[in-house]
């Protein structure tokens, strides 16, 4: 029986990690109990897929690569040595954590067998609703709390404190690349004090719808985006009074306060990525016509006959996936950072929409794109949170007006 014709409750009860892909990829409310024992055994998933007019493919790739390892995952997470410090921690948004956790269980799984290294492997995405271990890193104070190897694309290693005791004092070692991306060395997302090893980025491209967009130009750059002619027309992630802050940090940059004044008139509301395409599909008249989205969804869009995806002139917004290694520890795991900055989780990320620094990831972005982001200087010369935080304050009251 194909995927498709099976129910939700019939995938998530065989496969109980499938269903944080369903929470955190179009279906949040499956992490209710009651909704699921009440959907899960009538919804079939190509019915699902269909009502959130989701891709069919790109939606059950991400399935079986977690139906494929999910006896890996068993055994990763129940080792004996299971009660005891974590080695590696990785914070990953979901459509990358899903294939690269795949990879990085069997590789792990490998050299266990080998008898070559027992690691305790802790994997985490972003949306998740549990206790996030981003929230414990700012108390670290002593080394043997961190462990061996941490993999993030957020601002967790960032935070001062953690940068002053850990980062900056050498516990961790720099990693080597076996070969580098001229379009990403060339955006400066290589750390050239060699601290972060960062081996893919995330990236923000402009969907643009061209039925709502009218006679209105297509926007090319993101300086066109503060243009008076597209107030209230755009969407970017944002949930409450909380929105994107890889938009805003770039804008205030780039553009100072002003600059994000100009953003918060904008921008009529805040979304889910998920919920933006289903936005995209509706028949609703008001829906904003542009949306600011990671690449990977923008391409889960199924019907592309009036949607146009924008790889900006001046660069795809790009968050750092970063990689830490402690020093003490580099012997061990050297065979491990050569794996995670080598050519084959390249195409791992590359497969998932997320541009790698090594070479090998790149074949399926266009040959001219370019990446705008902060830049090391900015990041270790901010606190970053804090900093997010009292921009986004700003934000909110003046896109409220």
């Amino acid at each position: 029986m194909e995927l498709s014709d099976l129910t939700i409750g019939q995938l998530i009860e065989n496969y109980p990690a499938t269903r944080a892909v369903f929470i955190h990829n179009g279906f949040p409310q499956l992490a209710d109990d009651g909704v699921l024992q009440q959907l899960g055994p009538v919804l079939k998933l190509k019915t699902a897929l269909k009502t959130k007019e989701i891709n069919m493919e790109a939606f059950s790739k991400l399935l079986e690569e977690h139906i494929a390892d999910a006896g890996l995952y068993r055994r990763l997470e129940t080792g004996a040595a299971n009660a005891g410090k974590l080695n590696m921690v990785s914070l990953l948004p979901c459509p990358l954590k899903v294939p690269l956790e795949a990879e990085l269980s069997r590789f792990i799984e490998g050299m266990r067998q080998a008898g070559e290294i027992r690691l305790e492997y802790c994997s985490e995405a972003f949306s998740t609703n549990m206790v996030n271990y981003d929230d414990y890193i700012k108390y670290f104070e002593d080394p043997d709390e961190v462990p061996d190897i941490l993999m993030t694309a957020g601002y967790s290693f960032f935070n001062p404190l953690f940068m002053e005791r850990f980062v900056r004092n050498g516990v961790f070692s720099p990693i080597g690349y076996a070969d580098i991306d001229p379009r990403l060395e060339q955006a400066g997302l290589i750390d050239k004090e060699g601290h972060f090893a960062v081996i893919a980025v995330n990236v923000l491209v402009i969907v643009v719808d061209l039925q709502r967009l009218g006679d209105l130009p297509v926007p090319n750059s993101w300086c066109d985006l503060l243009k008076p002619v597209y107030e209230k027309k755009i969407a970017i992630r944002g949930h409450n009074d909380v929105f994107c802050d890889i938009v805003q940090l770039n804008y205030y940059k780039e553009y100072g306060e002003a600059g994000l004044t100009a953003l918060a008139r904008s921008v009529r509301y805040g979304l889910h990525p998920a919920q933006m395409i289903k936005a995209l599909r509706s028949n609703q008249a008001d829906i904003p016509p542009i949306h600011v989205m990671p690449y990977f969804f923008a391409n889960t869009i199924a019907d592309r006959s009036h949607i146009k995806t924008v790889w900006p002139s001046d660069g795809a917004l790009a968050f750092p996936v970063s990689v830490l290694v402690k020093a003490d520890k580099m012997k061990l795991y050297k065979e491990l950072a050569a794996f995670l900055t080598g050519p084959h989780i390249a195409r791992v990320c590359g497969a998932a929409f997320f541009p790698s620094v090594h070479p090998a990831g790149m074949a399926g972005f266009p040959d001219n794109a370019g990446f705008k982001w902060l830049g090391w200087d900015f990041i270790k010369q901010h606190d970053m949170e804090m900093l997010a935080e009292e921009i986004n304050a700003k934000f909110v009251q003046e896109q409220q007006k």
